[in-house]
């Protein structure tokens, strides 16, 4: 809590071994700004999680986020997000797909949505 009066707070809870939510608020003086709910799910291979943010049950408007990634070998990651938001007079989805190759010394990326493509791609030079 900062002296004007506005907090940023977290709460993590661990449900199970592999299920862990998260809580986040932020008020600007006595006002809520933002508020936000996420639930993760860590599988021996896989990921996934359900973001909640600033919903608003009376207003009708609601921002939704779904993360799933899998290994499919030892080296080789796919999976996408989908967004979701609402607000009244406005309503939209996207969809990205993502996937990650890890090599012994290089790593490549890859995210493809509506937005457009993005690669990327890190070599190790030495040890340090």
């Amino acid at each position: 809590m900062d002296n004007s009066g506005s907090l940023n707070a977290q709460i993590l809870h661990l449900l199970a071994e592999r299920i862990r939510t998260k809580a986040v608020f932020q008020t600007h003086q006595a006002k809520f700004v933002t508020w936000q709910f996420d639930g993760e799910y860590r599988g021996d291979d896989c990921t996934a999680t359900l973001t909640l943010g600033n919903p608003d049950l009376l207003g009708g408007s609601v921002i939704l986020v779904a993360h799933f990634l899998q290994s499919i070998t030892s080296r080789l990651v796919l999976g996408g997000e989908m967004v979701y938001h609402r607000r009244p007079g406005e309503e939209g989805a996207i969809l990205t797909l993502a996937g990650k190759y890890t090599a012994s010394k290089w790593v490549a990326t890859l995210n493809v949505g509506y937005g457009g493509a993005h690669a990327s791609y890190y070599h190790k030079a030495n040890e340090q």
